[in-house]
């Protein structure tokens, strides 16, 4: 079962491998650039490169091999540990921040980014190669005035008044009062910290706390594209959001009307591959895609993949894409994510009944929330082997402490850094 396991996943990533992404829709005939069904002449083009996301590093490099000294200019901006040996041209500047929450280099990579769009021209071309996880990489933050007004404003389906109460809150734990804050200043590192902790404890979808990072920031919601003023903007997207909405991948930073936005990855291709691989001759099992707009709380979706797959004949496998949710108490110190979490509420429940089965969560990037692991990969004896251990999943799933948990079962999923991010796999197998 762990070849077959193994052979499922690797299929996944490697489906959606961000160089390949890259040379899968771009060619250079002569001095034209052939994106998909586009043709763009780049003689005399001033062409600038911006990469940011957890895919960056492949995607840029992509880039530079097949354009090489025609880009004089370019920015790569990944997370930390992601960069690894990769070299680049000299003219080429790397930066590593955080993720899932904005540090220092975060704000130092934004402002990079505002610095290298500053003199655009008609003749320049930048090329933006987008990946999950630039919402925290890259943060430009606009003055306090429009963080008063995203409190102040009527509520909207986007932003309801339980998120506005959610972010006063979160300012308010750490002593920010908005009520002193200089309108014309910029949002502080330690208030946009406060805000991206809360949003992502609080179990808001992706869409609902991108939506809010849009509005208090200068390059995201379309704003990159505002910077590059007449010159063109090509920005190539490897989508780890449900449904792809490019408003809602990395906050939206190429959302706008004078951008050509190409898709160039998915979760359905990384879902297609497993369907694909697990469907071989040799094996006699029979896969489905149930869904690949996956998502919800964790531990219900968990109990739900275990009842299904229990229910399902032999020689089945279930494949669910998307992404999952946690939402966190307040000042909760438990360590896991919503891969590890959503395993370990699948496992106390296939423990129920007397059938073997297995369940796979995988977070595509390598990383399960604020750990190094990718996820779990639980069975019906998870449970019996945990308490041959001592160990209490029911407590550890109340405390949302998954991660230890697995490790002391060396269950954990781990991948390192994958280079790749279309959001999360869960595979389930009925033997």
């Amino acid at each position: 079962m762990e070849a077959f396991i193994d052979r499922l996943i690797a299929a996944a990533l490697a489906a959606v491998n961000p160089y390949n992404a890259i040379q899968n829709h771009l060619r250079l005939d002569g001095d034209d650039l052939v994106i998909s069904d586009r043709v763009i002449n780049l003689k005399n083009k001033d062409i600038r490169c911006v990469a940011v996301g957890k895919a960056s590093v492949p995607m840029a490099r992509s880039l530079h091999e097949l354009l090489g000294s025609r880009i004089p200019q370019g920015l790569v901006i990944t997370k930390y540990d992601h960069l690894k040996d990769v070299k680049f041209p000299a003219n080429w500047e790397t930066i590593e921040s955080a993720h899932p929450v904005p540090d220092d280099r975060s704000l130092t990579a934004g402002d990079r980014v505002w610095e290298l769009l500053a003199d655009c021209t008609e003749q320049t071309l930048v090329l933006a190669c987008i990946s999950g996880g630039a919402s925290a990489l890259i943060v430009a933050p606009r003055p306090c005035n429009a963080l008063k007004e995203l409190l102040n404003s009527p509520p909207t389906a986007e932003i309801s008044q339980e998120t506005q109460q959610l972010i006063r809150a979160a300012l308010s734990s750490q002593s920010i009062d908005l009520n002193i804050l200089n309108p014309t200043e910029n949002i502080s590192l330690p208030a946009l910290q406060a805000i991206g902790m809360a949003l992502l404890g609080s179990g808001l979808s992706i869409e609902k706390i991108n939506a809010v990072r849009s509005q208090i920031d200068r390059l995201k919601g379309g704003c990159l594209v505002e910077r590059v003023g007449t010159g063109k903007v090509i920005s190539l997207i490897l989508s780890d959001v449900i449904g792809d909405p490019i408003g809602s991948i990395a906050s939206g930073l190429t959302n706008h009307p004078r951008a050509h936005n190409v898709l160039v990855g998915n979760n359905l291709q990384a879902c297609q591959a497993v369907e694909q691989a697990a469907r071989s001759p040799e094996m006699g099992y029979y896969p489905q895609i149930v869904t690949t707009k996956w998502e919800g709380e964790a531990k219900e979706r968990g109990v739900e993949i275990a009842q299904r797959i229990i229910a399902e004949p032999s020689k089945t496998v279930l494949i669910y894409g998307g992404e999952t949710t946690v939402n966190l108490p307040a000042n909760c110190t438990g360590k896991g994510g919503r891969n590890t979490e959503l395993g370990l509420a699948a496992a106390i429940e296939l423990a129920k009944y007397n059938a073997p089965a297995w369940i796979i969560t995988l977070a595509t990037d390598g990383t399960d929330g604020p750990t190094d692991a990718a996820g779990a990969i639980v069975n019906e004896t998870t449970i019996d082997r945990a308490l041959a251990l001592e160990l209490d999943a029911k407590i550890a799933l109340d405390r949302h402490d998954s991660y230890p948990f697995f490790q002391q079962l060396g269950d954990l999923l781990k991948t390192e850094p994958t280079g790749t991010n279309v959001a999360d796999i869960t595979i389930a197998i009925r033997p």
